[in-house]
């Protein structure tokens, strides 16, 4: 008996899983984003390490060729205190520029540096600077690495102005130096995070809103005096609501600073309210920071698909190119000795995107919860990327309005379990409709070309 139950069992385990049917639309007279920026990973802290690497050619062709990443966040280091040993790590030991006050160090940061010029020539034409922390001299703690309870402003008063000219400083003579033009300048990064504890492994520095602002003041002035005519992102928080704070509070002179709202989507907590007030102030919408340690790429993914079908962000990058423990598109120790990589599933979901959907195109409206479309009038095409989580397949009707095609067949790429952005057998378009199946846990790109806006 027990055996004839386990052979049931196991016959029912065997039975195929019929795929359920959806139906979504896709409006390309719908614009959701009018002109999509790009993608994008912040240099620190795999460049730190990996811009001194012999292999770093290599790399530099995975992240700004390979993905097509065109955005980057160049991170200006505050410099540790010398007589604290304890608390950085290798990767998040950011030289600074002006080790002690009045005293500039133009050879710091080598390895970023080689990177962000790496990064500029292989067709990166956004570059955002940021800080994490002002320099160790600069703050109550005396460390880069915040303050003893994590929750007070680390950036003393009487060195508010100085720190605005520190980044004006080392913006202006980088542009000189490494010939790199920067479209903006931050002087905070997660401010109002309470991790940003003395002595945590890393640099931070909380900054409450009246500090923020005069930062904001402060930085823009100058950055005029240095004739840097890049614009300030604000405000770089860890999730939207504080973003929205924020940004809110802001006054009227202050937010005339703000050149765009920058936000971090690790806790995604009020996206509606954060777009209607981009559209109310009319500051373009960047996600400028995420990462997580998902090695299957499918919580990325989903991210993604969310951040911008969602939030309307214009742009969207990636906390750090490279990393371990699954946060990494791909995967290095960042210990300074060992220079081999691989390749994560995480890449091939990232490609799945940065690959079709490319600068310049429209974020056009698609009416279920897991698609995201791009319309690139350039290209004369679409690019449909659609995110399967679920553990079971599934198949998805594409009805496309407002277009027509020459070209009949839509190019599919697939990224799963065992693939790896697999070229699929093309799918014929009947009466402006494509029908595809989405294996269970997976990621599909269907590509239209030919196409023209029909009336």
């Amino acid at each position: 008996m027990i055996f004839r139950l386990a052979a049931l069992l196991g016959w029912l385990v065997a039975l195929p899983v019929f795929a359920s049917t959806h139906t979504a639309t896709i409006n390309v007279q719908k614009v959701l984003v009018q002109r999509f920026d790009g993608w994008g990973t912040s240099l620190c802290w795999w460049a730190n390490v990996m811009g001194g690497y012999t292999n770093r050619e290599e790399i530099a062709d995975l992240a700004f060729k390979e993905l097509g990443l065109n955005i980057v966040r160049y991170n200006i280091g505050g410099g540790e205190n010398p007589t604290r040993t304890n608390a950085l790590t290798l990767r998040t030991r950011v030289p600074g520029f002006e080790p002690t006050r009045g005293v500039w160090d133009w050879t710091a940061d080598a390895n970023q540096r080689w990177m962000l010029r790496a990064a500029v020539a292989r067709g990166a034409d956004h570059v955002v600077a940021f800080a994490n922390s002002p320099p160790y001299w600069m703050t109550r703690s005396g460390s880069v690495t915040g303050s003893q309870g994590g929750t007070n402003d680390n950036l003393l008063p009487q060195y508010e102005a100085p720190f605005a000219e520190y980044l004006a400083t080392v913006v202006s003579n980088l542009t000189v130096l490494d010939k790199v033009k920067f479209d903006f300048v931050t002087p905070m990064n997660e401010p109002a995070a309470h991790w940003w504890k003395l002595d945590g492994h890393q640099e931070g520095d909380h900054m409450g809103v009246a500090q923020q602002a005069r930062m904001i003041n402060l930085l823009r002035a100058a950055l005029d005096r240095h004739g840097v005519s890049a614009g300030i992102m604000a405000s770089e928080d860890n999730d939207e609501g504080n973003t929205t704070a924020a940004i809110s509070a802001y006054d009227p002179a202050t937010l005339g600073n703000v050149s765009g709202i920058t936000t971090h989507t690790y806790f995604a907590n009020a996206p509606r309210q954060l777009r209607t007030l981009a559209e109310k102030t009319g500051k373009p919408l960047w996600v400028s920071e995420y990462g997580d340690g998902d090695y299957s790429g499918l919580r990325l993914a989903r991210r993604i698909r969310d951040d911008i079908a969602g939030l309307h962000a214009r742009e969207w990058t990636y906390w750090q190119f490279a990393d371990y423990s699954g946060w990494g598109l791909i995967s290095n120790s960042i210990g300074g000795d060992d220079e081999q990589y691989r390749i994560t599933k995480k890449f091939y979901i990232f490609a799945q995107f940065s690959r079709f959907i490319r600068p310049g195109c429209e974020i056009v409206d698609v009416n279920n919860g897991d698609s995201l479309a791009a319309f690139d009038a350039g290209r004369k095409q679409i690019a449909i990327v659609t995110v399967n989580d679920r553990p079971d397949a599934c198949t998805e009707i594409f009805k496309i309005s407002g277009v027509k095609t020459t070209t009949g067949t839509a190019t599919v790429y697939r990224t799963s379990a065992d693939e790896d952005l697999a070229p699929q057998p093309p799918i014929s378009m009947l009466d402006n409709k494509l029908t595809v199946t989405l294996p269970a846990r997976s990621v599909t790109t269907l590509v239209i070309s030919n196409l023209t806006i029909s009336n």
